[in-house]
């Protein structure tokens, strides 16, 4: 019996590699990466991180946390209807056409496809969709609406774990017309989740498919790839911070969700308000964080504790020497320097070997320093606010 599981749990791994939206993803991650790349060019007239971060991240972290999500789903047998999967998958089409990232969020994707699906069978169009969901009545609700708050919970979990990894330094002009530093991400994720469809609701004919029963039901196996996407930038902290924080609220929000859903097992009702409340609660939760984001004092600026460290690049004298974004120069080889003029200068007094005073983020001083060799970067490899901007 339990090779039988084994193998048709297989086939219907399989039909990940099938669909459409799992190379959607690649094209995506893709355009992001030559679009950052692009962007930080024109800044700094230097690549800061390769152009697949993007593509590495969609595919790789994502599938760790997509195999947790499967095993739960598995276990608890949830079952979505066909026509959810289908709409599910041309919202996330749509809004990746339109490169809205951060939209790719399932609180929208997953939570308006299910106000979609309620509303029509609500007002008795049976005709738009599989007539076999309609057979579900309201027991279905509960699956799709726990779906919800899993997905957003591994959306919070993603955000504080991955969404700050090789963010990319930009530069712009602040309120005072004074140019400060920021930093962004875009991230799309895929996850791959085990759902079950009722057998018969995909038309496929033959030994093709895998069919378990039980409950007296048949049911179809099928890994559904969802995308979870986050876009953000920040100008008053670093981003691991403000990701940090961001994060755990995105996974609480998928916890009371998730909470509404359970509840919704015993009061359908409690299913459509943990859909609502998943759209609502993650607007709110952007527009809270973009409004601080407004309000704020710039973190990336130059000012009188010396040059900041805006970002550093990869294989660099900087790296070597565990520099950080965040971080501030005080003294290069015993002069003080406040901009990147004061560092190509004080980096001439000495050219085979370096001393840095460093005011880290946790407001202490370090010593460091390291030789220099022919070929590197004249300034370290370290991008501040205004290093080789075109203005």
């Amino acid at each position: 019996m339990w090779e039988t599981w084994i193998i048709e749990i297989a086939k219907g791994i399989g039909e990940l590699f099938l669909h459409p939206l799992f190379y959607v993803g690649f094209i995506l991650t893709y355009i992001l990466g030559s679009m950052r790349v692009k962007q930080e060019r024109k800044l700094f007239h230097v690549r800061v991180e390769d152009s697949m971060i993007e593509m590495k991240e969609y595919i790789v972290p994502s599938l760790v946390w997509g195999l947790i999500l499967s095993v739960i789903t598995g276990l608890l047998g949830l079952a979505v209807p066909f026509d959810f999967i289908v709409i599910v998958g041309i919202f996330m089409l749509l809004i990746s056409v339109s490169m809205q990232i951060r939209f790719l969020s399932p609180a929208y994707t997953v939570g308006l496809a299910f106000l979609v699906i309620y509303i029509l069978y609500v007002t008795g169009f049976e005709g738009i969709l599989n007539n076999s969901f309609f057979a579900f009545e309201q027991a279905i609700y509960p699956s799709i609406a726990v779906l919800i708050g899993l997905l957003i919970i591994t959306e919070g979990v993603l955000i504080r774990k991955r969404g700050a990894i090789q963010v990319s330094p930009s530069v712009e002009k602040g309120k005072r017309g004074l140019y400060i530093g920021t930093q962004t991400t875009k991230r799309v994720w895929l996850v791959p989740v085990l759902l079950f469809i009722p057998n018969g609701m995909l038309n496929v004919s033959g030994d093709f498919w895998p069919v378990f029963s039980f409950g007296g039901t048949d049911w179809s196996p099928i890994l559904v790839p969802f995308f979870i996407g986050f876009s953000l930038k920040v100008k008053s902290n670093l981003m691991g911070n403000v990701a940090g924080r961001l994060g755990n609220h995105v996974a609480i929000l998928g916890i009371i969700v998730l909470a509404l859903a359970v509840a919704g097992k015993w009061y359908p009702i409690a299913s459509l308000a943990a859909a609502i409340v998943a759209i609502l609660g993650r607007e709110v939760i952007q527009f809270v964080y973009k409004n601080n984001e407004n309000q704020s004092n710039a973190f990336f600026t130059s000012g009188k504790k010396g040059l900041m460290i805006l970002g550093v690049l990869p294989e660099s004298p900087a790296e070597r020497m565990g520099l950080k974004a965040g971080e501030r120069l005080t003294r290069v080889n015993g002069q003080q320097v406040y901009n990147s003029e004061q560092l190509y200068e004080a980096l001439q007094i000495n050219r085979a070997h370096c001393k840095l005073e460093v005011y880290d983020t946790n407001e202490q001083i370090r010593l460091v320093q390291n030789a220099l060799y022919e070929g590197d970067h004249h300034e370290l490899g370290i991008l501040t606010v205004d290093s080789e901007l075109k203005r």
